[in-house]
């Protein structure tokens, strides 16, 4: 059983319970998205831990300079990780982060407790010695001097932490939130809003806990961040609060979206509803399979199970399709002027998540592990299994 099957398992019994007890009425959800959240996540925390533990019995006693120099870099780390969400909730009056802000401001000092603790417990089980925590600690405490080849790479893997977890935390209990207000019935219409916004709930479970549970102990440790600018312009830009910018560019000079132009009656509205939903199902589980080591501009280790066995990039690929299917860029537009508009937008879309994935590669590259998966892609993957019959009829 894989992590995410755990938390998947737990969240759904959360949902069925929550509506059980009556926990889904507008008084009570504030409270049961939360309760639902954090059983789901403690319940894949767990799991992995259970799995772990034995392989990584205390050690040797741990060296108390490495467990007050990485305690500190640690508690720093989450200072500041407070610091910028609640900056970008004053600098920006829709900031999605803001529920973040306010409950992670109320765990912030029992987490700032238990950091010693948890530092304590990673240098007897899992050993690091003299990594990027200690280096950092060594700065601050004014034992070694600034140098930002020796920096980088702590600096970076916290800057990835500090930009998204405070989005996906938020997105995750909106999601969870708007899937408890959900009147279930037999209603077309509602049952595929209610299965959307359940896949989007467990989408950002999955992600969320795979940025917020990063560590040796669990073995999904950051091994490396991308370091090239490109890579984090690509990236981010699809996100808040550069993500203004992706929305400007690829907006529409029409409202018109696909199910203004194909209606109910057409068969041909229920093959492209189909092909959407599948995009999206696609996309999902691709996150489902990451498990808790979901995370952008980053390596923990190589995905190559589930739709990462016929592509690198399932879940962009998945994506733009969506874009293009829901948006339906050639139907609405008055002139050849606005339909050119229309396919620019979100063209630029698609190169930036072109962008997206070559940067990826590029970085990942760099392990031998994925450059063995590469290969076995460019050879047996999905695209070179529809190239191939080309290949024979031309033979």
């Amino acid at each position: 059983m894989s992590v995410s099957l755990v938390i998947l398992m737990t969240f759904i019994a959360g949902v069925i319970l929550s509506a059980t007890l009556g926990l889904d009425q507008a008084q009570h959800i504030s409270i049961a998205s939360r309760l639902i959240i954090f059983n789901a996540l403690l319940a894949g925390v767990l799991y992995i831990w259970h799995q772990r533990k034995a392989q990584y019995p205390p050690q040797l006693e741990a060296l108390p300079e490495h467990v007050r120099l990485k305690t500190l870099s640690l508690r720093l780390g989450l200072l500041a990780l407070l610091l910028y969400s609640a900056l970008l909730g004053q600098l920006q009056r829709d900031w999605p982060a803001s529920v973040f802000t306010f409950e992670y401001l109320v765990l912030l000092p029992v987490l700032l407790l238990l950091a010693p603790y948890y530092v304590y417990q990673s240098e007897q089980r899992t050993p690091s010695g003299e990594d990027g925590y200690y280096r950092f600690g060594q700065f601050l405490y004014r034992q070694r001097r600034w140098r930002w080849t020796e920096q980088r790479d702590w600096l970076l893997m916290w800057a990835v932490k500090i930009i998204f977890i405070p989005l996906m935390y938020s997105w995750l209990v909106t999601a969870v939130t708007n899937l408890l207000h959900i009147n279930w019935s037999l209603n077309p219409g509602l049952l595929v809003t209610g299965l959307f916004m359940f896949g989007l709930s467990v989408d950002l479970l999955v992600a969320t806990g795979g940025y917020l549970f990063a560590c040796r102990l669990l073995g999904n440790e950051v091994r490396s961040t991308d370091r090239h600018w490109l890579g984090w312009l690509s990236c981010l830009i699809c996100y808040p609060p550069l993500v203004f910018i992706l929305h400007t560019v690829k907006e529409q000079t029409d409202d018109m979206d696909w199910d203004n132009w194909l209606l109910p009656s057409e068969p041909l509205y229920w093959l492209w509803a189909a092909a959407i939903s599948l995009t999206w199902l696609i996309y999902w589980i691709s996150t489902l399979h990451f498990g808790l080591r979901f995370s952008n501009l980053s390596w923990r280790g190589l995905i190559n199970t589930g739709p990462y066995r016929y592509s690198k990039h399932p879940a962009y690929l998945a994506k733009n399709i969506y874009w293009w299917l829901h948006t339906a860029p050639f139907i609405g537009a008055a002139t050849q002027l606005d339909l050119l508009r229309n396919l620019l937008g979100l063209t630029f879309v698609s190169l930036v998540y072109f962008l997206r994935a070559k940067t990826e590669e590029r970085h990942l590259m760099a392990f031998a592990e994925y450059r063995a998966y590469s290969r076995h892609i460019s050879q047996n993957g999905l695209l070179a299994r529809l190239r191939l019959p080309w290949h024979r009829a031309s033979a």
